[in-house]
């Protein structure tokens, strides 16, 4: 009898405590779903705005692809007109394909010497062509006629390089040039349209000796006689010292030719500049490396000038 009685006290104990613990633990989750219930709508939420982006990106990138089919159709059509009209003119297509690629120009003056003919032979060898701004000199019409043989440009510097005779007054340098220019014609058979004037277009020394309006007086002559002068924009440095260290020139030239498209290289072939001769090799598979392709000078050719 006793047994029961205590039996049916535990069974009450166990009662009251689970009704005790549901209790509470109603409370605790009725206190936290209000929360969870809130959270859960703010994913809602985020997952619908995601949705609405994905679905306004996907809009924009098809905005986007139809954008682009209609510019390559754009593209298309320009290269087949730009074809066409290649066709029909045929300098158009010369004229584009000249203004993407880099020319380089080797031009020396002051020769002819015994370092002509080496450089006549490199150039020979590598099959280059350049531009040799010559002076009068005598016993050296075979050099003459070498350079307009071999299909360089024969062009003028001066037939003396007498700074205080030639920049005295426009006749003095028309009769240098003209008398050096009839020679050349009379051993070549080519009557030369280009020039250069001994220091440059904008050299001082012209100052000193005729005034400071001859060089715009000369250059106004030599045009009006139908020659093109050319300066430079790549100084060798040759003619900064009697005999240049070679790596001086191969530097100043590969450095001074970055970035030209048309890089006119002022060198030297006197008799002195053997460094001069030593360092085209160099210079010129450095200038290859840079893209350039080798052409002459022509009156044709778009000059630098320093003053016009």
């Amino acid at each position: 009898m006793a047994y029961r009685k205590k039996s049916r006290v535990g069974a009450t104990l166990v009662f009251l405590f689970l009704s005790i613990f549901f209790v509470c633990t109603t409370g605790v989750l009725a206190f936290k779903m209000p929360n969870k219930v809130q959270e859960l709508s703010g994913v809602k939420k985020e997952l619908a705005e995601i949705e609405a982006s994905k679905v306004s990106m996907q809009a924009d990138l098809e905005d986007y692809s139809g954008r682009i089919e209609q510019i390559k159709e754009q593209v298309g059509q320009v290269k087949l007109d730009l074809e066409e009209a290649q066709k029909k003119n045929p300098e158009l297509a010369n004229s584009l394909a000249g203004a993407t690629e880099k020319y380089a120009y080797l031009t020396f003056d002051d020769g002819p010497s015994d370092n002509t003919v080496k450089i006549l032979d490199f150039l020979k060898a590598n099959h280059l062509k350049a531009t040799f701004f010559v002076l009068g000199k005598e016993n050296q019409d075979d050099i003459y006629k070498r350079i307009v043989d071999e299909g360089h440009t024969l062009a003028i510097h001066s037939n003396t390089h007498q700074y205080n005779q030639i920049y005295t007054s426009v006749d003095s340098f028309m009769q240098d040039i003209n008398a050096l220019s009839n020679h050349l014609e009379s051993v070549t058979g080519v009557k030369p349209d280009v020039m250069r004037f001994p220091g440059g277009s904008n050299n001082t020394i012209s100052i000193k000796h005729g005034g400071k309006d001859l060089m715009d007086q000369i250059i106004a002559k030599v045009k009006e006689e139908g020659l093109v002068y050319f300066d430079w924009n790549v100084d060798s440095m040759d003619a900064s010292a009697n005999k240049q260290d070679k790596n001086v020139i191969v530097n100043s030239v590969l450095n001074g030719a970055e970035g030209q498209k048309h890089a006119i290289i002022l060198m030297h072939d006197a008799a002195p500049k053997t460094t001069t001769v030593e360092a085209l090799p160099e210079i010129v598979e450095g200038l290859r490396k840079q893209g350039f392709t080798f052409e002459k000078l022509t009156s044709e050719t778009v000059p630098v000038q320093f003053k016009k």
